[in-house]
């Protein structure tokens, strides 16, 4: 921040510094300002929080990667031990995963990258659920052969060049 060389001191004695920043009034006065708007508050060092959530992850992308983690941990342990309320937690958290992801793959572009997620989803559910890896991999196939149903039509359509005969 920068500072007067020359020390104010009328009607007040002493040194009087005021920042003036229009939107500190204007949020305070009138509440949330815009779509997302993130409270650090709470934050032990507000500045520290502003800039993880700006150059590193926000909330979202934070919460999402110890969820894969929890996850995997989770395919790993023997659940035999647990009680019925943490059983119960395990497959509450599991379901709310899978669901976040389920949505996450309606926004998902058709990249590369999104394939390879794609791929890899489908290799995870594999060694965790062969029935459901079953009944995804038999929608899968089902839907690329209607998405490609036209190109091999027009394939059967074609002419076929035969050699002549000598």
């Amino acid at each position: 921040m920068e500072t007067l060389d020359n020390n104010w001191h009328l009607p007040i004695p002493g040194d009087v510094m005021q920042a003036i920043n229009p939107w500190s009034w204007w949020t305070n006065a009138m509440g949330q300002f815009g779509l997302v708007n993130i409270t650090t508050g709470a934050s032990s060092n507000p500045q520290v929080e502003r800039e993880i959530v700006g150059k590193v992850a926000g909330y979202g992308r934070q919460l999402g990667r110890i969820s894969e983690a929890l996850y995997a941990l989770l395919a790993h342990m023997n659940e035999t031990s647990f009680t019925a309320t943490e059983r119960r937690a395990v497959a509450d958290f599991r379901r709310m995963t899978d669901d976040i992801a389920a949505v996450k793959a309606r926004y998902a572009a058709p990249t590369d990258a999104a394939i390879d997620d794609l791929i890899d989803g489908i290799n995870f559910l594999k060694g965790r659920n062969v029935g459901e890896y079953e009944r995804v991999v038999g929608r899968l196939r089902k839907a690329l052969l209607e998405v490609d149903r036209p190109a091999m039509e027009k394939e059967r359509q074609l002419p076929v060049k035969r050699r002549p005969t000598r």
